[in-house]
């Protein structure tokens, strides 16, 4: 990965990040449109970025769909196109890195078990999506390690209180879209 020019950095970037997992709907069309507009009106760039991560669900045959709907509605994007897949050796040595300051850990429960536990008024994402439980992020050390050499199916999970003692600044962005618009300050721990 080459570094960035100062100029590159100032212009802004769009992208369109689709999973080739399934056909393109009318929100995929929508976004790819919106961000190509936007693009071309700030004189930015457009990335198309394939997240073909998931081995089970994305198939060639949805990836090439990707590229012949996009062609059939006028959006021209940057190329190579980014896919995820050819990156996996960068996440995992990401992930060692994290792993080695302490700021991710595994945890053992499936989606539909955090549903499973969690209550109604359970706090959730903006999608809806019940919250992550922290129990294993305190988890003893000693469980967590006789589950992982046990072979316990497991993601990783970034731990948010720890990464934002790591960072030790306020994060924000520039929000140009519908609402408040501005600079707007993040607030991950919520």
């Amino acid at each position: 990965m080459s570094p960035l020019s100062a100029s590159s950095m100032s212009q802004p970037v769009f992208r369109f990040a689709p999973s080739p997992n399934g056909r393109l709907h009318l929100g995929h069309a929508f976004s790819a449109l919106l961000n190509q507009t936007m693009a071309e009106s700030g004189n930015g760039r457009l990335l198309l970025r394939i997240e073909d991560i998931d081995r089970v669900r994305c198939a060639p045959e949805f990836k090439a769909g990707i590229y012949d709907d996009l062609n059939w509605l006028g959006v021209s994007y940057e190329t190579p196109v980014r896919r995820q897949s050819d990156h996996f050796a960068d996440y995992a040595h990401a992930l060692e890195r994290l792993q080695a300051r302490g700021l991710v850990y595994p945890a053992f429960l499936t989606r539909k078990e955090v549903r499973a536990q969690t209550t109604a008024d359970w706090p959730k994402d903006p999608d809806g999506t019940p919250l992550y439980p922290t129990f294993e992020r305190d988890m003893d050390a000693s469980e967590r390690q006789r589950r992982l050499d046990n072979g316990e199916h497991h993601a990783w999970r970034l731990n948010m209180q720890r990464a934002l003692q790591d960072v030790g600044e306020i994060l924000t962005w520039q929000e140009t879209g519908d609402g408040q618009k501005g600079i707007v300050q993040a607030n991950p721990a919520v």
